[in-house]
């Protein structure tokens, strides 16, 4: 192999890409691989370590009733109320057992994503080699 990774004797425009595609292609989806384990593993470790939600939801209930919600909308209109609900979601997925759903979700779809661009390469090269038979090369 040369300092590129390509094989000595191969021609970029015969064959090294494809070598550096199928190269690339096996580092993608061992990349896929490793990102789907580590992450749902890390799911699975903040699922068991983490507390219930009970505190969280206790003060959920204090925050929403109806006079704070009353409050909330007389300071900044029924914007705030919802810029106050996305916030309380969004910190939500850092906590608990919402991380736990967060890193399982983040792993799949890095994963996924790693999969599916090993795929397109894949489907690339067949695309060149069908176009080099057609004319002959």
């Amino acid at each position: 192999m040369t300092e590129d990774g390509i094989a000595p004797g191969h021609d970029d425009a015969q064959g090294g890409a494809s070598v550096r595609d199928a190269a690339l292609r096996r580092r993608l989806r061992l990349a896929g691989a490793v990102i789907l384990i580590a992450g749902l593993a890390a799911s699975a470790i903040a699922y068991r370590t983490a507390a219930p939600d009970d505190d969280r939801l206790l003060i959920a209930r204090l925050n929403n009733t109806k006079r704070y919600e009353y409050q909330m909308e007389v300071m900044g209109g029924k914007a705030n109320i919802l810029a106050s609900e996305f916030k309380d979601w969004f910190l939500g997925l850092w906590r608990g057992r919402g991380l736990s759903r967060t890193l399982a979700f983040l792993s799949v779809g890095g994963a996924l994503g790693c999969f599916f661009v090993a795929h397109r390469l894949g489907h690339v090269e067949r695309r060149r080699r069908a176009a080099r038979t057609r004319t002959g090369r």
